[in-house]
């Protein structure tokens, strides 16, 4: 029977590990990607519109991997942890940097496109300021919630048993 909820374990935590390395490589392949459009990109425009597109795909990678680690301290270790208060305000920062960054970043793209491209222009801050937004709205308002609430609920559970 021992051995039985052993195999379970091990079984589930290869699956999940398979699927995380399917992610990290889609996201790596798409990095990757966006790298090489900017390398061969022959005007402004498509260099800054594949460089927007890279900032994209590291900010939702990035908000993914902070919301992931929140689910690990919680679901997975089954423990409650500060961490899991810290990283919330963590990422409350982060976007806050993020919006921050983008509109410096805006700028600057801005100046720097040809005059022909601009009618395209609000295409490339309509990418900038709503790539990462589904994973901040829906992360941020809808599922860190329930995981601090989780989270609570295990000291809670932890404070009983102590």
């Amino acid at each position: 029977m021992e051995l039985e909820k052993i195999f379970q374990l091990t079984t589930s935590k290869v699956k999940s590990l398979i699927i995380l390395l399917f992610i990290a490589g889609f996201m790596a392949w798409l990095m990757i990607g966006d790298v090489s459009r900017m390398q061969a990109a022959t005007t402004n425009y498509d260099y800054y519109q594949n460089s927007i597109h890279l900032i994209v795909n590291i900010a939702i990678t990035y908000f993914f991997c902070i919301f992931l680690l929140m689910c690990f301290l919680t679901y997975i270790n089954k423990q409650y942890s500060k961490w899991c208060v810290r990283l919330f305000y963590f990422l409350g920062i982060s976007i806050i940097i993020y919006y921050a960054f983008a509109g410096i970043y805006i700028e600057h793209v801005f100046s720097h496109v040809e005059h022909r491209y601009i009618w395209k222009f609000n295409r490339l801050a309509h990418r900038l300021y709503t790539g990462p937004l589904y994973w901040m709205i829906i992360g941020y308002f809808f599922f860190v919630p329930k995981i601090l609430k989780d989270a609570q609920k295990l000291q809670e559970e932890q404070e009983l048993t102590i």
